[in-house]
């Protein structure tokens, strides 16, 4: 089954260009990718008016590159922090449960040790 398109026209750096949106692809996201590229090209060329726009468009496409890269370094090492914090966190729940007079857990009785009461 072929899915539907559509074609929208965005400009970037002074020219314009057709996109195809495939199925449900968002049309106000693409809008926001292009213009993120659109700044990004002009901020070079403003700080180097005379660079060729072939050359604006590389060191855009490095900037933004780096700035998906250094983003995902970011992620990459929030997440690693949070699962060591979790494991640490499963890990002294094993030795409560495995410790000497340990209480039972709700899963591990079948009853809950937390009861609503009416006032």
């Amino acid at each position: 089954m072929d899915t539907p398109s559509r074609t929208i026209r965005v400009s970037i750096f002074g020219d314009e260009y057709p996109l195809r949106a495939e199925g449900d692809a968002d049309t106000e996201y693409m809008t926001r990718v292009a213009d993120h590229v659109d700044r990004a090209m002009r901020k070079i060329a403003d700080r180097s008016p005379s660079m060729p726009a072939a050359k604006v468009a590389i060191l855009a496409a490095l900037n933004i590159t780096d700035e998906m890269f250094s983003s995902s370094r970011e992620t990459e090492r929030k997440t690693g922090g949070l699962q060591a914090r979790a494991q640490a966190l499963r890990e002294k729940l094993e030795a409560r449960r495995a410790a000497p007079g340990a209480h039972p857990s709700a899963s591990d009785s079948g009853t809950s040790r937390l009861s609503l009461t009416a006032n």
